[in-house]
């Protein structure tokens, strides 16, 4: 399920900041915390492409992602199958409709890597090991390695503007699976509710607890 694969890959881990003098991997990284920490919200519209690294086979979603400070976010998927990721800080719902079912997980800090580096919350430099690679024109590309082996993330990109904005994240795991995210129509501050956040379970569905 490429939903999991990229939305709910591993907790946010609190710690130190590396010592000595940042390289320019981790300015950055520092830069794109300090720029999503000062959001309040954002909504983007977002292409997500899964390619499996076994069988070649890539799938392709679109859909719109919003997502509030503390912890609420809420992922949309519109094309070509409809189905909802919803976090309302304590706990996620994940409801296909043509599934007629809906999975519920407690949640506590578990958002994933994209909703990780959109909202800002956590430390990055905690978590990865941060470098610059080669980018696309006009961007600059940030490398994030785990500093500890992780059975769902080798290494991410991030390819963000001169104004540290995310344009796309792309996320490698050990299999050779990869899930990017390429994000448009970014807009920021725009007062989302609280209650947008909130998943109403739809009668007649069945529930299952993650």
């Amino acid at each position: 399920m490429q939903l999991f694969t990229a939305c709910a890959l591993t907790s946010v881990l609190i710690g130190l900041l590396p010592a000595g003098s940042p390289t320019p991997g981790e300015e950055l990284a520092r830069r794109l915390e300090q720029r999503q920490r000062s959001i309040v919200d954002l909504t983007a519209r977002f292409v997500q492409t899964y390619r499996s690294g076994m069988i070649g086979r890539e799938v392709v979603e679109r859909g719109v992602v919003s997502i509030k400070q503390p912890g609420r976010m809420r992922w949309e998927y519109r094309q070509p199958e409809k189905k909802t990721f919803v976090s309302d800080g304590k706990t996620f719902y994940f409801y296909v409709p043509a599934d007629r079912q809906v999975i519920v997980r407690d949640q506590a800090g578990d958002h994933g890597v994209p909703a990780l580096l959109l909202s800002g919350q956590g430390s990055l430099l905690a978590q990865f090991e941060a470098a610059t690679e080669t980018a696309p024109p006009g961007l600059t590309r940030l490398r994030l390695v785990p500093r500890k082996a992780d059975p769902e993330i080798e290494k991410v990109f991030v390819d963000v503007d001169e104004a540290s904005r995310i344009h796309a994240i792309h996320v490698f795991d050990p299999q050779g699976n990869v899930s990017r995210f390429e994000f448009e129509d970014i807009r920021e501050n725009v007062g989302l509710k609280d209650g947008f956040f909130r998943f109403e379970i739809p009668r007649g569905v069945e529930v299952v607890s993650g």
